[in-house]
This record gives structure tokens, sequence and C-alpha cells, in this order.
């Protein structure tokens, strides 16, 4: 009954720990809500330093996509999967996240998987080798579109919006952001605001994805990882792992807003409050790092490209709702947020998911 319990703590339907010893794969599957519709989730491998910290991980992730999928207004739920590095070799490589999808295949569509952080295009390709609950890949493989360049689009609609809401202004021209992390998402978001004429300020632990994002684009500079909350900059746009801002480090963040694709910026909402209090305008990721879920929604539903590209834009009217009914209320964004994600879900999941596959 202990293990019940946990899972009504945690808001949790469903929760599963999988172990595969024929290829040493260790998995935590968590799944928030299917409330409005199968969960999704992003499959993330990272070092982790126990199980404990993986099944904080699957949680927290899990609840942020439920959040997401339902502020996106997407018929979806929210899941988490993390899994224990796995081996570099591509056979055992291959092996390894076949047996994932093996897995997947188990539960019978009540979650599809997504790329996340530590996971590529062909880990999601040797997943669905063994399942089709598998979402967002690339064009080459079945997806839409690159899901990293979707979710830049959304990004960066979701940026315009802040800038929009907070500066009056329309333009990102002349802006200084700041851009932490250097990734797939990092690099993705860095072009388009390079396009946009921002000055852009970059940080990165791997000093060659720094070099290469100098040498696309001559507006470039750069800080030290450790120096990103204490840079002056319009805006800080996090793409990277990790609790960027906590209590401990509130009070040194000198940027005007905060909005970013990154997951786990802020550990909880108690942090974004004092955000708020310091008159740093906070977005949470969830309202405007959409890109990748909307993608995975259309292709469950076979809709088209454009109406993919129409719901991205979307993000820039949904995040100016959200500012403004925080402004209204006088809150921090992430309540205004998550009061409207339960809205949708309480509202809508009256009538009951039809189970459509």
């Amino acid at each position: 009954m202990e293990i019940l319990k946990g899972l009504k703590t945690a808001n949790l339907e469903q929760l599963v720990f999988w172990r595969d010893p024929a290829v040493d794969l260790e998995a935590v599957i968590a799944i928030n809500s299917t409330q409005l519709g199968p969960a999704v989730a992003g499959i993330r491998m990272l070092d982790y330093a126990d199980e404990q910290a993986m099944l904080v991980d699957a949680t927290d992730l899990a609840h942020e996509m439920t959040l997401r999928a339902a502020l996106a207004g997407c018929d979806l739920g929210g899941g988490g999967i993390v899994v224990a590095s796995g081996p570099t070799g591509l056979v055992e490589r291959e092996a390894y996240f076949r047996s994932l999808g093996r897995h997947l295949q188990r539960l019978g569509g009540r979650l599809y998987g997504v790329m996340e952080v530590g996971t590529d295009d062909r880990d999601l390709r040797n997943v669905k080798r063994e399942t089709d609950y598998v979402l967002a890949l690339s064009v080459a493989h079945g997806g839409m579109a690159s899901a990293s360049e979707t979710t830049a689009d959304g990004v960066v609609t979701g940026i315009r919006a802040v800038v929009k809401h907070a500066f009056g202004a329309s333009k990102l021209e002349n802006l200084t952001v700041l851009v932490q992390g250097l990734g797939r998402l990092g690099m993705a978001v860095l072009k388009r605001l390079g396009e946009a004429k921002a000055r852009v300020i970059v940080t990165d632990r791997n000093y060659d994805k720094i070099k290469n994002a100098q040498d696309a684009g001559a507006n470039v500079t750069m800080v030290q990882p450790g120096d990103v909350l204490s840079t002056k900059c319009d805006i800080l746009v996090p793409c990277a792992l990790g609790n960027i801002v906590t209590a401990a480090n509130v009070n040194t963040a000198r940027c005007r807003a905060i909005a970013g694709g990154a997951s786990n910026v802020i550990p909880d909402i108690e942090t974004a409050d004092m955000l708020h209090k310091n008159g740093v305008l906070y977005v949470p990721h969830f309202v405007i790092d959409a890109g990748e879920l909307i993608q995975a929604d259309c292709e469950r539903n076979g809709w088209s490209l454009d109406l993919l590209k129409a719901q991205v834009d979307e993000i820039y009217g949904r995040t100016i709702e959200v500012l403004e009914a925080a402004r209204d209320a006088k809150e921090a964004p992430t309540r205004t947020a998550v009061a409207l994600a339960e809205k949708r879900i309480s509202t809508m999941g009256r009538l009951g998911y039809r189970g459509r596959g």
C-alpha cells in the first residue's frame, strides 16, 4: 500500500520500473495523466546518481508534459521516460533502445515516446523498430519536420510575445539575449535570434560548442557558465539541464525576463514567486517549448504541415494570454499557467478520453 500512497503523493496514474538484464537496460516510466489522451514522454538518457534520481526526474517530466499538453490544446497527456546511460557501441545501443521499444509496445498505446536530452534520432528509430508508439522523428523516418527546429520556432515565438508584453516592442533587434546551452535546441534558437538581429550572448560547458556558435554568427559573445545569472541581459533563454535559479541564487539574477526551452529551470513554484517579487518576468518553459509536442499531436492525427506551423504560431497568443492574466491577478505567470492547464484538464476531462489510437 505504501507504493500506491506514493503514486497518489506524486500525482501519478502509473509508475513502471523496467530492467532488461540482457542489454543492461534500466528505465523508469511515469505516467502523470491520460485524462485528455494518451501520454507523451520524452525519452531522456543521463548519468543518474541512483534510482531515486531517476524517479524524481521521470515524475517531474511527466507532470510538466501534462501541463504542456493541456496549455497547447492537445488531446494528449503527460509522461516521462528516463533511462540510465547506455552503451556507446552502435550494435549495443541498437539493442538497448529496441528493448525499450518492446516495453513501450507492452503499454498498449497509453504512452508515446519522443526525443529528449541524451537521445537522438537514431535511438528513436531503433525504438520504433519495435513499436509504433513513437512520434516526432526526422522527416526521413516518417516525421513531419525536425522536432528541434519545430521546438525552436515555438520558443522564439514565445520570446517575441514576452518582448511585446514586457517591453512593448515588436522586434528582437538590438535586444540582448543570453542563450544557456548549445545543444540541438540551443543552436536552433541561436540561429533564429541571429536572424532577428538580437545581440546574443552564449554559454555552454563545452567550449567547442561555443566556438561553433561564434563561427556561425559574428554578433555572438560568450560568458562562463557560472556567470549566467549575474550577466546583465534583457532575456535569459535556458536551453540546458539543471535548476538554474534556486532560492539560494534568485537574488543574483540580472536579466529582465527568463524564457526558454529547458526543463527544471526552477525547482518549485515558490522560486517563481521569488522571481516575480524581484521583478523578473519568468515564463514557464511548458508554455513556450510545446513545439515537439504539437508536432507529435499533428502526426498522431495525420494533420498537415500547414496546420502544425499554425498551431506553433499560436504559442504567441497563448503566452500573451498567460502573461496578461498573471498581471491582472498580480501573481507569478507560473501559477497562472498551472491554473489554466488544470482548468482545461478538469473541463475536458469530464467528457472522458475516447481512447482513439
